[in-house]
């Protein structure tokens, strides 16, 4: 009787393991409740992780905010956002001064402004090894080292991206240590706007010869949100985007760029169709997350801090620039 038990159970394994873990039939809410279950020893449990794979988490519920920072009048055109050691600040550019804001990260004031440089259209900014790097639309990289202190000593780098490249997103990614530069114009020089309308492109900057790789290191294009799309359009939540299948043109504008602390996957904010897309460290797209239009009126900065709290910036619009804050969610 032992015997037959075992080969009963042994049986029931095999033919469970091989259900196919993409095919939209399968009921997600069973499995993923029997991995969750705490009993270690179900036999369940292996097919529970296989299944569950196939339907992205995305940690943050953003229709409900868990804090929202009014900026004062000077933050009306707040653009990038980064966060400084210890998550105690953020740090902010406008996009037409040469000043890094700082802000309290519990109470969203403004506590200091640091002079860096003249007047220009200023974008993204990150933070590494006590230095804050800020960019310009046309490509040009500032290095403000010890930024708290009384003196910040300013260098600047130029790149091989121009004007018409239209840079908007900055981020430090430590695995290649280097910055993520993401563009909101055309990706590569000598294409015209009607040749590269359906394309983006994040470019890499390395910190240690401080050079750009002149090769794109991420490619975001129409066909693959499209490819995403197809395979995904059995799950409701991407139905908003279902547009994007018919549409001949790629209604996506970086406007900012973060890496999660805890995944490593790149957050590529789009201020264009208010909307958040994810990628993998590989460059595979794996969510597209709308953001609330009348909150976001124009998302431009985007954050996080080590336990994965996620912060978008807002220009203003004619009203006041705003910060709001989402902690991950089970």
């Amino acid at each position: 009787m032992k015997l037959l038990t075992l080969l009963f159970f042994l049986l029931s394994t095999l033919l469970g393991c091989v259900e196919n873990p993409t095919d939209p039939s399968v009921n997600f809410s069973t499995k993923v409740s029997a991995k969750n279950s705490g009993d270690s020893d179900s036999l369940a449990a292996p097919v529970a992780i296989a299944i569950s794979t196939a339907h992205y988490h995305f940690p943050y519920q953003l229709t409900e905010p868990d804090q929202s920072f009014k900026m004062p009048d000077k933050l009306e055109e707040i653009s990038g956002l980064t966060i400084g050691p210890k998550d105690k600040f953020l740090y902010t550019v406008q996009d037409e001064k040469g000043n890094i804001y700082k802000i309290d990260i519990t109470s969203g004031e403004v506590t200091e402004k640091i002079d860096f440089g003249k007047d220009g259209d200023y974008e993204g900014l990150a933070y590494h090894q006590n230095t804050i790097y800020v960019t310009k639309s046309n490509g040009t990289i500032y290095q403000v080292k010890d930024p708290d202190g009384e003196d910040p000593d300013v260098s600047t780098f130029k790149t091989d991206l121009k004007g018409k490249n239209d840079v908007e997103g900055l981020c430090y990614q430590a695995e290649s240590n280097s910055l993520l530069i993401a563009c909101k114009g055309i990706p590569t020089m000598g294409e015209t706007t009607e040749e590269a309308a359906n394309r983006k492109s994040v470019y890499r900057f390395d910190l240690k010869t401080k050079k750009m790789i002149p090769e794109p290191v991420y490619k975001i294009s129409l066909e693959k949100v499209q490819q995403f799309l197809k395979e995904a359009k059995h799950h409701s939540e991407f139905q908003n985007f279902q547009s994007y299948l018919i549409q001949d043109k790629f209604k996506f504008s970086p406007s900012g760029i973060a890496i999660h602390p805890r995944s490593k996957e790149i957050y590529v904010l789009s201020s264009s169709k208010k909307m958040l897309l994810i990628m993998n460290a590989a460059g595979k797209i794996q969510y597209l997350a709308k953001l609330d239009k009348k909150a976001h009126r124009q998302p431009e900065g985007i954050t996080f801090g080590k336990d994965g709290t996620l912060y978008i910036a807002n220009e203003g619009k004619g009203g006041h620039g705003r910060i709001y804050v989402y902690k991950p969610r089970n």
